[in-house]
């Protein structure tokens, strides 16, 4: 008997306490984009795999999405520079081949997010340290001489910067 209170007790609290916890983290979200309609984002993406990349695109990807329910306009630069780079290039010449699945979806990714309205640079200094041809990037890509200008001029401009 005493066991069976103690389950109830136990079943009880968990259906009062889980939706104070669920409007909790929504209020936190409410707090940092108080009186706010536009979130600027630089998104700094220096992945070394091509499953890393992906990855933060999809994180880019849920996070427009998000900022929008919000009722926010979300106005996102992404900036790929370092290894990041040769998975945003035409050809296979620059990459392993078990990773040519993966940098199609990248492509694809990168498409998507273009479509979007959302900017993607590629920096100059990266393709020159790793011998990309500019020529060589996706379409969707900007390639910029130098990211760390780009980073800073956008901050100057309101961009916060999320380093990925």
């Amino acid at each position: 008997m005493l066991r069976n209170i103690s389950i109830l007790l136990t079943f009880l609290l968990s259906i009062f306490l889980l939706p104070q916890t669920a409007s909790s983290q929504q209020e936190d979200d409410l707090r940092a984009l108080a009186n706010l309609s536009e979130l600027k984002v630089y998104f700094d993406i220096k992945a070394a795999s091509a499953a890393k990349l992906e990855k933060r695109l999809i994180w880019i990807n849920d996070t427009y999405d998000q900022v929008r329910q919000q009722g926010l306009k979300a106005t996102f630069i992404i900036g790929i520079r370092s290894q990041a780079s040769f998975f945003v290039t035409k050809g296979d010449e620059y990459i392993d081949e078990e990773e040519i699945p993966t940098k199609e979806k990248i492509e694809k990714w990168l498409q998507h997010l273009v479509k979007r309205g959302i900017h993607i640079e590629q920096c100059g200094l990266s393709a020159e340290l790793f011998d990309i041809d500019p020529q060589d990037f996706f379409p969707e890509l900007t390639v910029v001489k130098n990211s760390y200008i780009s980073i800073g001029g956008y901050q100057n401009k309101g961009y916060a910067y999320v380093s990925m």
